[in-house]
Parts: structure tokens; sequence; C-alpha cells
């Protein structure tokens, strides 16, 4: 229970992804068999995409698979934990950032309305701070491990 409970995220991503491929699919379907345009799949496959890269860029951060250049390997063991440490920290303020600005323009498109769904784009813009937290919470605890002596770099 506790891996299912783990694999939310996963999930989640998963039925983005599911998402954009249904409306893709009703989209094509709609306007080609029916010969009624759907303007609804194309904002709604489009706003689960962006869910869909965002929460895949969680998962990066989750499984330290984020791209990296693999020259730790040629640094002598002892400057590998501070040049890590280095890293995460950098990738942590970047994301405290962006996790802020994200918030300070999801804010601020509150008012404003998609043009075929009316949803606000506050929650659409919501990604930005959600995914934030998130990847600070997996590069935070990627930290921990480092310091602790935990080998995070293979994933």
């Amino acid at each position: 229970m506790k891996k299912v409970a783990n694999m939310w995220l996963e999930f989640l991503t998963g039925l983005c992804l599911f998402v954009v491929v249904v409306t893709g699919f009703l989209q094509v379907f709609f306007r080609f068999v029916l010969k009624l345009p759907a303007p609804w799949t194309e904002e709604l496959s489009r706003l689960a995409f962006v869910y869909m890269a965002f929460f895949g860029a969680v998962l990066g951060a989750k499984y330290n698979m984020h791209l990296s250049v693999d020259i730790l390997s040629k640094v002598p063991k002892k400057w590998r934990k501070h040049i890590l440490s280095v890293s995460y920290i950098a990738c942590i303020a970047f994301m405290a950032v962006f996790t802020w600005y994200g918030w300070v323009h999801a804010k601020n498109s509150e008012v404003q309305l998609t043009p075929t769904l009316e949803i606000s784009y506050f929650y659409i813009y919501l990604i930005m701070p959600f995914s934030g937290i998130l990847m600070i919470y997996y590069l935070l605890k990627s930290l921990i491990a480092i310091w602790q002596g935990k080998d995070v770099t293979d994933g």
C-alpha cells in the first residue's frame, strides 16, 4: 500500500498523458469524421500537456534523472559531496525563485479566463508554484541524502 501511495505523481502524469491522447483522438474524430469541430478538445489537451510536462519535471527531481554532466567520476571522492551540495543548493535557490514568481504570475492571471472552457488562468498557472514546491522537496531530500553519505547520482 505504501508503494501505491508513493506513486501518486506517476499516476497524475499518466492521467495527463491519457487526457492528451483521448482529447487528441476526439479532436480528429469530431473534425474529420463528424465534420463538427470541438474547440474544447484542443484547449483541454494543451492544459493536460502543460501539467504533464511539469509533473514530469518533478519526477525527474524525484528520481534524480535530470540532465547533468557526468564529471563527478573523475573528481576525488572527498570533493564530490561538496560539489553536489553546491549544485543542489543552486537548484533549490532557482526553484524557490521560480516558485515565488510562478505564484505571482498565477495570482496576476486570476481574472483572465480561457476562451473555450472559461477556466481561470489561475488554475492553469498554479502548476508552476505547485511543481516548484514539489521539486524543492525532492531536491532537499536528495541534498540531505548527500550529507548523510548516500549516493544519489545513479537515480
